[in-house]
């Protein structure tokens, strides 16, 4: 069940994914021990003792198995999202929630405390915002990752142990990242997806901010597929409202809604242009050896091909059936641009008025190939796409 007030926030791209480690790596993909039971074990924590917390233990993995150094834990932390990392059907597994988050333009910012770098490839963002010098470089008119907890590309960013915990709550008053943290939970609604709510960790990160928001603080939502009741009572005075489901499963229920009400694309229609594009591909090639007589057939099938790349590209992305729709327009308004110069230098006299109106005709074709593949899309036609004019 969607919340009505999360999934109309959404829909003015004003709702936060805050993402953790269940989500990722630690979603328990193909029955891979969880980082925090590989190095339980490794470090042969006594069995006797209570479960420490996640800090706490990988404290205790570095100052018994590297004499308080981190260096080992780090290459334990690289070797892990290097295995998640491959190609094929384990890093596919490990990613299904990037995918649906990344197709979802209408999440704009992801905060992680995650290091894996798998969501910067999802949006295709090059420079995270990790450290205090990476925020001049944040920018509303794109999509944004914030990393509190720094990122395995930047290892001294890393906050993993008890230390690092205790240093961060030290400084993280006049940090940079967290003060645009706390602007963003006071001016938007957050998603926590990939936590156990009984996680210590982000018990401590929402309590902190929301003392120093207080009353002010707005209403955020968590995804949580088994909360106990006193789990759900308890974050409820926090302003917290807790929904029972799988993080992935819930980010697909809204995704569909959003397929449903024609707001993004279809997975099934992006898929059938996709599989368009290399027959269409062939015969360009193969026209292309005979320009002589198929010279402006090339061009409208370049047509085709570009802006069926362009839809499958940032599909996968991010893209509004609005923008699309506004594509569309513009495709047609630059085509009766050209329809105009074409009539005017149809009685072509100089050479240059001949060489223009060749110009008009080719970027009329070309145009009517792109408008042709849009106009499909957004009327939802999966039959072939005709490759000639």
């Amino acid at each position: 069940m969607i919340p009505s007030e999360l999934y109309e926030e959404s829909k003015r791209e004003n709702c936060v994914i805050f993402a953790g480690a269940g989500i990722s790596t630690e979603g328990g993909s193909y029955g891979k021990p969880t980082f925090y039971e590989r190095i339980k074990k490794e470090c042969a924590f006594p069995s006797s003792e209570p479960n420490p917390s996640f800090p706490d233990l990988m404290q205790y993995y570095c100052d018994n198995k590297d004499g308080g150094k981190k260096n080992l834990l780090i290459r334990q932390i690289i070797d892990r999202i290097e295995w998640f990392s491959q190609d094929g059907e384990i890093n596919q597994s490990t990613s299904f929630a990037h995918r649906a988050i990344a197709m979802n333009p209408f999440y704009r910012i992801v905060v992680t405390t995650n290091w894996d770098p798998f969501f910067e490839r999802r949006l295709n963002i090059l420079v995270p915002v990790v450290e205090d010098r990476d925020i001049p470089f944040w920018d509303d008119k794109k999509r944004q990752i914030l990393k509190i907890h720094g990122c395995v590309t930047r290892p001294d960013t890393m906050v993993i142990t008890q230390n690092d915990y205790k240093k961060l709550i030290r400084f993280k008053k006049n940090n940079p990242v967290f003060t645009k943290l706390k602007d963003l939970m006071a001016t938007k609604t957050f998603l926590f997806i990939g936590y156990s709510m009984e996680d210590p960790n982000i018990k401590t990160i929402f309590h902190d901010l929301s003392k120093i928001l207080g009353d002010f603080s707005r209403l955020s939502y968590a995804v949580d597929p088994d909360p106990s009741k006193a789990t759900i009572a308890e974050w409820k005075k926090h302003g917290v409202q807790i929904i029972k489901a799988s993080g992935y499963g819930f980010l697909r229920d809204i995704n569909d809604r959003l397929i449903e009400e024609k707001m993004i694309p279809d997975p099934d229609m992006v898929d059938c242009f996709s599989s368009q594009l290399g027959r269409i591909f062939g015969i360009h090639i193969r026209d292309s050896e005979n320009q002589d007589d198929k010279f402006l057939s090339t061009m409208y099938q370049d047509g085709l091909i570009h802006e069926i790349e362009y839809i499958v590209s940032n599909s996968t992305y991010g893209i509004k059936i609005a923008d699309l729709k506004v594509r569309l327009k513009e495709g047609k308004e630059i085509l009766k641009k050209y329809e105009r110069d074409e009539a005017k230098y149809r009685k072509e006299k100089t050479e240059e008025e001949k060489n223009r109106r060749t110009n008009a005709m080719i970027e009329i074709v070309y145009f009517t190939g792109r408008i042709e593949v849009l106009s499909r899309f957004l009327k939802g036609k999966m039959e072939p796409i005709p490759s000639d004019l």
